[in-house]
């Protein structure tokens, strides 16, 4: 069996499909498994030795030729069509939620096209499941919904099926990084991501725990256990981080921007603990093998926070009545000025971290 998987989302989506990726390759040994990527993931998929063929897809690319031209438009799909067709994939698995997947997909004469059909963009798929918004229960889960038309058991959902071995090279040269940020070999420290939340672009805000209270968590952290604190966050997120290291009155690196997503996930597993918001990282970090306090404001913890919940991967919630408000891929605006993350307090992030 030859299977294309489509997933041009975030690190966390992404990584929310390895359970998928992993069930196909436990089911058919010798099959060939492709991926289709954007280029803000395409290093952690490079990690997944499962895979037999990568190929990236960015869809503003696509949205900005064809604003150009349809022409053009169209001959960016012809390009990616002609890319798969000489893969002779026998099936696609569609996590896009969107119509180009399927539409390239049929174009390059995959006759199986399996996923998901979100207001009615599924139409170019063979097997649809109607999606709303993933609600209850993990996005990992849904995900592994899409394998009984393939006709392959669905496994539990276990940690195995998350976890990512990075090579001695990538610890190497994360090891390199953080000893170039002041953080010396076998020196304990932990991590904050106090940003995060990139696909929501100017919602981002809403997803992050006031920067004062990263600051004073971090106080604490340091006095109680003597360890290095390190701060992450991309390059949009440089004033943020610099806003919380100008408050904590010890010394603080601060490793934004971090070379590459490789490196990051290098230095992720090399953290005694990782505390941040809802985003990438975080999830990143569950994926190493690292123990993880995630705060989480308007989104469902119990859909998109880690996916499979155990002692090493705490989750931190206000619990108030509006909370979660994101549904069905929507924020609403909020009328109590972020309540949710504005009322979590410094203890109780404390309390699950000293857990």
């Amino acid at each position: 069996m030859r299977v294309l998987i489509a997933h041009p989302y975030g690190i966390g989506d992404v990584l929310f499909s390895l359970p998928l990726v992993r069930a196909l390759r436990r089911a058919d040994p010798t099959g060939w498994i492709g991926y289709l990527c954007n280029r803000r993931t395409e290093e952690i998929v490079e990690l997944w030795s499962e895979l037999n063929w990568r190929h990236t897809f960015e869809k503003d690319e696509f949205r900005n030729a064809f604003q150009k031209s349809p022409l053009k438009g169209i001959g960016f799909l012809s390009g990616l069509s002609s890319e798969i067709r000489r893969q002779k994939f026998d099936c696609l698995i569609d996590l896009s939620l969107g119509w180009q997947a399927g539409f390239v997909a049929a174009w390059a004469g995959i006759p199986k096209r399996i996923g998901f059909d979100y207001r009615g963009r599924g139409r170019f798929l063979t097997h649809k499941t109607k999606l709303d918004g993933f609600d209850s229960r993990p996005v990992a889960d849904h995900y592994l919904d899409l394998l009984s038309s393939l006709g392959i058991p669905r496994p539990e959902l276990t940690s195995d099926l998350i976890h990512i071995d990075l090579p001695p090279a990538v610890r190497e040269e994360a090891a390199g990084y953080l000893h170039s940020i002041g953080i010396p070999s076998g020196r304990p420290f932990f991590a904050l991501v106090p940003g995060g939340g990139a696909s929501w672009g100017p919602n981002s805000i809403y997803k992050q725990w006031p920067p004062e209270r990263f600051a004073e968590l971090a106080g604490k952290l340091m006095d109680r256990d003597s360890a290095e604190c390190v701060i992450i966050g991309d390059k949009t997120e440089q004033p943020l981080c610099q806003a919380v290291a100008a408050q904590i009155k010890r010394p603080v690196s601060i490793a934004a921007p971090v070379p590459s997503l490789k490196i990051l996930a290098g230095l992720l597993a090399q953290a005694e603990q990782v505390i941040g918001n809802d985003s990438g990282p975080m999830h990143l970090a569950t994926a190493v093998g690292t123990r993880t306090v995630s705060i989480f404001g308007p989104v469902d913890a119990a859909v998109y926070g880690p996916a499979v919940a155990d002692k090493n991967h705490r989750v931190v919630t206000r619990g108030i009545t509006c909370q979660p408000c994101y549904h069905h891929f929507r924020f609403p605006p909020c009328p109590w000025d972020n309540a949710c993350l504005k009322a979590l307090s410094v203890e109780s992030v404390l309390q699950a971290a000293e857990k």
